[in-house]
């Protein structure tokens, strides 16, 4: 490219901020932004979109006009954009292909099952352990606003497969339970055993008083419930809902809910919020942000490796009110309190046809699946039902090591999500153009590793993307996961004490792994070239030479210090040689 080639460009995050940078390639470094390997601004707040882009300049004048833009004032900024948008559109096509060749994020992609799970109801939390279920739900009551559910009982059913749900008899908990909390509404609940097999359950009710909180009751058998004083969390005038319990590897527990983070009770400014409870939910830390991104209702799921997945509900870019997007973020460690925006959506449906509230995702038909349970609330419908979706394509998002050499057999360890290992474990691939190499030797200790070995001798260097195929043939591509590479060079130097007077030279031993011009030149210790030993192109291999202690001319040199300097595919060495007459 040329020296004017470059551009300033912005890009909006996904908390609406932007972000100002200079780059020659826009459509490459807004792919970089997205897949985490941008700056460290944008890595916590993707997915980015282009919103601007200037061209034409020198590196130069990019710098200046960047540092002038990062100056102005937002309105300022936005009035820039309304500029640029037509120059974008031209570009959109182009991002869009960037996006569907970029590299598999670990993110599941869930497919729809089509089939209604249980009607009229807002499914809310779930106990048991596949292939035994228990569903905790609300009946979903008419609403004049679809991402929100009332009701003043929570009812359960059971199932044996995640699909068929019977009702249990009776109630679980309703606006009556002793001892009465004054709860005119409940509008979630979250429900988890306890090490001593009792249960507790978090529910959010809207007061008589008007006020919202998140009440604590406990039950021996999951069925029959009580109060107790303690409450959870009392928003008072602040709108608190929808409690979701994970139990972090430390035995922890920590609560999820949506809160507004303003203050009062707008559905448009609802954040996830979090608290760390140590004696298993009796009492709560006090609470911080955990997502400050818009989130009517959440799920929170723990993966493998103790990191967790939200999983929460918003509206599309530009739509109305109606919550047609369900989004998910992954806790960037174990303990569950900072997290990281996923790029696209696990569900989502047009503004005309509904909206889609309360998700929460569980363990499905074997280790590694997992399933997606929401309410989808048709439009125009005075109630919504609830549906299912199940993870099936593998989401590998990364290979260790990212580079390997072409000479010899190299384990690899895959890193994701979604890999199978009931009724069989991976086949993975690696393959560059028409050439593919199967691993051996492939093992998946959880649904989040794989490990395979791979014959890499002799293959083509340069970029290789990574196939794993689950069990049930179901087939996800890493594009450029591994780079094969070729082995660094070496020097190997034999008698560097160079008497001339024994008739024995020094000799070099230059090894290349891969083709390239090699060069070893003799310097003074002034750093005066005073002889060439090589320099020339050459093939892999050991290319062996000699000094005799002569300069280039023939003439005996003087005793002293002298550098063998020897460049070469991936050698720069200098290697010293004392010389005594």
């Amino acid at each position: 490219m040329a020296d004017d080639d470059w551009s300033v460009y912005l890009v909006r995050c996904a908390d609406e901020s932007l972000y100002t940078g200079i780059a020659k390639d826009v459509a490459a470094r807004v792919l970089a932004h997205n897949t985490g390997r941008g700056a460290a601004y944008t890595r916590s707040r993707r997915p980015v979109s282009l919103v601007y882009q200037k061209k034409g300049m020198t590196r130069s004048a990019a710098l200046i006009e960047e540092a002038r833009i990062k100056s102005l004032e937002r309105p300022e900024k936005m009035s820039l954009l309304k500029g640029g948008v037509r120059a974008l559109a031209r570009s959109a096509a182009v991002l869009a292909l960037l996006w569907a060749a970029s590299p598999v994020q670990a993110v599941p992609v869930f497919n729809a099952e089509n089939s209604i799970i249980l009607p009229g109801v807002a499914a809310q939390s779930f106990t048991g352990v596949y292939p035994t279920l228990r569903m905790y739900y609300i009946p979903v009551l008419p609403s004049t606003a679809p991402h929100l559910s009332s009701g003043t009982a929570i009812l359960s059913a059971l199932s044996a497969d995640g699909v068929t749900w019977v009702a249990d008899a009776g109630v679980r908990l309703d606006t009556s339970t002793l001892p009465t909390v004054s709860a005119s509404s409940i509008t979630g609940c979250a429900v988890q055993r306890k090490l001593d097999l009792t249960y507790r359950m978090l529910y959010s009710i809207v007061s008589t008083t008007g006020a919202f909180r998140i009440q604590n009751a406990v039950s021996a058998d999951g069925l029959t419930w009580v109060n107790q004083a303690a409450v959870a969390v009392d928003g008072v005038t602040t709108y608190v809902g929808v409690p979701r319990i994970v139990v972090l590897n430390s035995g922890d527990w920590r609560l999820y809910y949506t809160r507004d983070s303003n203050g009062g009770n707008d559905a448009a400014d609802r954040q996830i919020f979090t608290a760390r409870s140590t004696d298993e939910g009796a009492t709560w830390s006090a609470s911080a942000v955990a997502l400050s991104t818009l989130a009517y209702e959440s799920g929170a799921a723990k993966l493998t490796d103790g990191r967790v997945r939200l999983f929460y509900t918003q509206p599309a870019i530009g739509s109305a009110s109606s919550a047609t997007v369900i989004a998910s973020a992954l806790s960037d460690t174990a303990l569950g309190t900072t997290f990281t925006q996923e790029a696209g959506a696990r569900i989502s449906t047009p503004i005309a046809a509904g909206a889609v509230s309360f998700p929460i995702a569980v363990r499905s038909t074997d280790t590694y699946r997992w399933r997606l349970y929401y309410t989808y609330q048709r439009a125009g419908a005075f109630t919504g039902d609830v549906y299912s979706a199940l993870a099936a394509a593998p989401a590998p998002s990364a290979v260790s090591p990212a580079t390997v050499f072409n000479s010899g057999t190299n384990t690899l360890t895959i890193t994701g999500e979604i890999f199978s290992n009931l009724p069989a474990i991976p086949t993975v691939s690696i393959t560059q153009g028409g050439v593919t190499i199967n691993a051996t030797a492939v093992a998946s200790p959880d649904d989040q590793n794989i490990t395979a070995n791979f014959l890499t001798q002799g293959q083509p260097l340069g970029s290789w993307n990574v196939n794993v195929t689950n069990a049930d043939g179901v087939t996800t591509t890493l594009a450029g996961g591994l780079t094969i590479d070729f082995s660094p060079g070496s020097v190997l130097m034999t008698n560097n004490l160079l008497r001339p007077r024994n008739n024995v030279p020094t000799t070099i031993d230059v090894t290349t792994f891969n083709s390239g011009h090699v060069t070893v030149r003799i310097h003074d210790s002034n750093g005066r070239q005073i002889r060439t030993l090589f320099d020339d192109e050459r093939a892999s291999g050991t290319l062996t030479l000699t000094w005799d202690g002569k300069t280039a001319g023939g003439a005996a040199a003087a005793s002293g210090v002298y550098l063998a300097v020897t460049t070469g595919p991936k050698i720069s060495k200098k290697n010293k040689i004392v010389l005594i007459r």
